[in-house]
């Protein structure tokens, strides 16, 4: 089979997405090399790459581009409707989803966190425009939740503060040795949804007793 330039120029973006991914993720994008970071591990040459991009910020944004359509997707379809879910259910899904995208995008994650207070306007609100349509679809959920349970939350406020708990909890994650991520996970959304659902007497292991009869002053 002949291969036609379109097959190679299509090979030839996707080391680059790869390579830059892994670069940007580790080093930053102000921190990267163009040719010893990207092009060199890629295997691509200079006119190679200024044939697809105009510079490595094209590059970062990009990469970033394609993974925010896939996020709003898997965003869509974990916070869609749906009946008799339980508040536990919709934390739990909610969480989950962010580390099963970290785990499958960790240098795509990385950029994420490492970029939200980049000097570069694009990327900067890039990442918040992100950041805001997953906070939105928080909010979405925790207002059926007041209908459905008549409570009286500031859901705003409650979708911004979670939204900042799993980043952090995320990043933290992603800095643990690969081999010892999936024993920590299990107890970190634990503990997440737990917090999220009760506060600090959810970590109790006895939640109801917890709130009910505090420790007395001594």
């Amino acid at each position: 089979m002949v291969d036609s330039p379109d097959r190679r120029a299509e090979r030839t973006r996707a080391r680059l997405l790869r390579a830059g991914a892994r670069a940007f993720g580790e080093k930053g994008l102000a921190a990267v090399h163009l040719k010893r970071d990207i092009l060199e591990p890629a295997g691509v040459s200079v006119g190679s790459f200024y044939h697809q991009f105009a510079d490595k910020t094209e590059l970062l944004l990009v990469i970033l581009s394609e993974q925010s359509e896939l996020q709003r997707r898997k965003f869509s379809e974990v916070h869609r409707p749906e009946a008799d879910r339980t508040g536990e259910q919709i934390a739990r899904n909610s969480y989950s989803l962010v580390f099963d995208l970290a785990d499958a995008f960790p240098d795509t994650f990385r950029i994420q966190l490492r970029q939200r207070a980049d000097e570069d306007s694009r990327i900067r609100q890039f990442i918040e425009h992100d950041r805001l349509a997953w906070r939105r679809s928080l909010a979405a959920d925790y207002e059926r939740l007041n209908q459905a349970f008549a409570w009286n939350m500031e859901v705003e406020l409650a979708a911004e503060l979670v939204a900042m708990l799993t980043l952090g909890a995320v990043e933290q994650y992603l800095m643990l040795p690969a081999v010892e991520r999936p024993k920590a996970r299990a107890r970190i959304l634990d503990g997440l949804v737990q917090f999220t659902l009760r506060g600090l007497p959810g970590l109790s292991g006895n939640a109801q007793q917890a709130e009910m009869h505090p420790p007395k002053e001594t």
